[in-house]
């Protein structure tokens, strides 16, 4: 499902929907407890099948303002909080994407602590 260099992540330069329902269908099968890491372990699944196209569908969010504001209301907690975790844990892929060799999954322990609010 490759189109020139990007993957299905992208389609027509937006994040693909049948992605964005996996990771969903990921948290909903975990315990509520769990659902956080469940859709990041997800989400970094497909991430890492080509890291270009993850860098370019992450660029998206963040110029997506609805879905922002609907995985900040997901997260929970203050409104303030859900807002600067979230931006940290992007600024934190956006990083690791870029490099020469992402390893996603070395980060999932401080992308958990922004995500669940414990910083």
């Amino acid at each position: 499902m490759r189109e020139g260099t990007r993957t299905a992540l992208l389609v027509k330069e937006r994040v693909d929907e049948g992605i964005v329902k996996q990771v969903i269908a990921a948290t909903e099968e975990a315990s509520p407890d769990n659902r956080i890491r469940a859709g990041l372990e997800a989400a970094i699944e497909v991430a890492e099948t080509d890291p270009v196209a993850a860098r370019s569908a992450l660029l998206e969010l963040r110029a997506d303002h609805r879905r922002l504001a609907q995985l900040e209301v997901w997260l929970g907690g203050s409104p303030d909080r859900a807002t600067f975790g979230l931006g940290a844990a992007i600024q934190l892929l956006d990083t690791e994407l870029s490099s020469q060799v992402p390893d996603l999954q070395s980060l999932v322990p401080e992308l958990l602590r922004w995500l669940e609010g414990g910083w």
